[in-house]
């Protein structure tokens, strides 16, 4: 397979809304293919990507979250293995919301602070067409929310809560390690 390549702002591709999947079939599951690819072989390290991303216009997101604990060594996330949502939706928001950092492969290097809610439930399909439920807090809820704005048009940069805290980090910095 040929190196997919991730599109940056100001890439128009990444402000138009995704079309929904009507059918999952060999299309969606070379989709699926080619946004693995471009997470995996990406400069740099990403948790999750939407369709949009590599120039699809369709509402796929692929997810991928590793255990984190809190202070005390309590697990606060499970490990979610790289996982395709198609057709995602929250269908719940929680008032509750919390202020933090946010990047994207899509604006590479730049991070700001984004306030969103703090839980959401998401509704889905998996890559056999079996409906999922999702409640998330934390990470895996700002992640779904960052991943669903892409379906819609939305980069994280619209989002920013304070503008002056928008920051260029270095690029050493956001390298993977190989």
């Amino acid at each position: 397979m040929k190196k997919i390549e991730i599109l940056t702002e100001p890439n128009p591709i990444l402000r138009k809304k995704s079309k929904k999947v009507e059918t999952i079939d060999e299309r969606v599951t070379k989709v699926i293919r080619e946004m693995t690819s471009a997470l995996e072989n990406s400069e740099i390290e990403g948790l999750a990507i939407a369709a949009p991303q590599i120039g699809r216009n369709v509402r796929i997101i692929l997810v991928r979250v590793n255990e984190q604990k809190d202070e005390k060594g309590k697990i606060i996330q499970k490990a979610i293995p790289l996982t395709a949502y198609i057709n995602p939706e929250i269908t719940k928001f929680s008032r509750e919301t919390i202020e933090l950092e946010e990047g994207c492969l899509s604006c590479p290097y730049l991070y700001g602070p984004v306030i969103r809610p703090k839980k959401v439930r998401l509704e889905a399909l998996d890559k056999k067409g079996k409906k999922i439920k999702a409640n998330a807090s934390g990470l895996l809820a700002r992640i779904f929310q960052h991943e669903i704005d892409h379906l819609n048009g939305i980069l994280f940069i619209d989002k920013i809560s304070d503008r002056k805290k928008l920051r260029k980090a270095d690029i050493n910095d956001s390298k993977k390690s190989k």
